[in-house]
């Protein structure tokens, strides 16, 4: 019965048509055309949209996760001996707050090493002495700025004695002077290879921090246009609109999926592991402007592409269209063959198709 009506459509709308000449320029490209009155497009349910450039953004399923930074190591940042900062060395377990001094490092040097930065030390405060002397001796003021105003016995004097101040201060922390072990953000001690007494080389885990209740977002995608780091915003389900922070991003090959990793700016955003979003972001398009259209719109002739374009009032002209690949909600893209602004026909293509083949040769 439905053969029967779409039969009789067809046959009614190719009634309809009136046959005329393709202008030779189409003609020259194969197209075909096809002329309706208003009354035969109402009744073929003709409907069209202006052709315009494909959205530059496009929305990607992302989750919620934790934060893989959430977990911190820190490390010697030189060779030392390890003294705890208060009784005893922080313990697995125990909350540290950011900015607390963990420990400290005492420099070790080799004997040939320390030997000499002790005789270094030593000329660094004899010099030191000695330019007090001569500072007090002639009421020197050693915190005067050197200009051209003071006499040259005067400035060698000032310049040496700062300068041995310097060396001095410099030698002295090499041999003396700890550093501290800070912790870069409050946690809580997951393991504490450290031993008060030991001696730690350069680059040697001292402490692993959790920090707590630290999330991200993470989004996979296998277009290749996309502009990771162009995401600005994750969409929760509710519609709020989350900032981010743009991470980094990996490609697997296997998978042949780009992985992008993003920080949540909104420390209280009420989210959970595992949670939902959607992220808006851009695509790095060149080149000739790519258009996005129904998917009802393209259809198939001879294996190529086609659309319907409504050229005039009453006159309708198939063209070959290039697709570009699949966009959201039903639509594709096409890359080569439409024009702005030329209305491309989203409805009623199947009886434009059935009209051209009862009245002329077809695409």
């Amino acid at each position: 019965m439905a053969m029967h009506r779409a039969g009789a459509a067809a046959a009614l709308l190719a009634a309809l048509v009136c046959a005329a000449a393709s202008a030779h320029e189409e003609a020259a490209a194969g197209l075909s055309e096809v002329w309706l009155d208003k009354a035969a497009q109402h009744q073929a349910g003709i409907r069209t949209l202006p052709a315009a450039a494909a959205s530059a953004w496009v929305r990607l399923p992302a989750v919620v996760v934790a934060d893989p930074r959430r977990d911190l190591s820190i490390a010697a940042t030189q060779d030392g001996l390890i003294v705890a900062a208060d009784k005893q060395l922080p313990v697995a377990g125990q909350a540290v707050k950011a900015g607390q001094i963990l420990a400290w490092l005492r420099p070790v040097l080799t004997q040939p090493d320390r030997s000499d930065m002790n005789m270094d030390l030593t000329v660094a405060q004899r010099d030191l002495k000695q330019g007090r002397i001569q500072i007090n001796r002639y009421g020197i003021d050693e915190n005067q700025h050197l200009d051209v105003k003071l006499s040259t016995p005067t400035v060698d004097i000032v310049t040496n004695y700062r300068s041995a101040q310097a060396r001095n201060g410099e030698l002295t922390g090499a041999l003396e002077n700890p550093l501290p072990v800070i912790a870069p953000r409050a946690g809580t001690i997951l393991r504490s290879p450290a031993i008060a007494g030991k001696i730690a080389a350069a680059g040697q885990t001292l402490f692993e921090i959790k920090a707590p209740g630290v999330l991200a977002v993470e989004a996979e995608y296998a277009d290749d246009d996309i502009d990771a780091d162009g995401v600005e915003q994750a969409l929760t389900a509710d519609g709020r609109a989350l900032p981010l922070h743009f991470l980094g991003a990996s490609y697997d090959s296997a998978l042949r999926a780009h992985r992008a990793l993003y920080d949540l700016a909104a420390e209280d955003a009420d989210l959970h592991v595992n949670q939902p979003l959607l992220l808006e972001a851009p695509r790095e398009r060149s080149g000739p402007a790519v258009y996005a259209v129904p998917a009802s719109a393209v259809f198939a002739r001879d294996g190529h592409a086609w659309v319907w374009l409504h050229q005039d009032a009453r006159r309708f002209v198939a063209r070959q269209v290039v697709l570009a690949g699949d966009a959201e909600d039903d639509t594709v893209l096409i890359g080569a063959g439409l024009r702005p602004g030329e209305r491309v026909v989203t409805a009623g293509v199947d009886a434009l198709s059935a009209a051209a083949r009862a009245g002329q040769k077809q695409p």
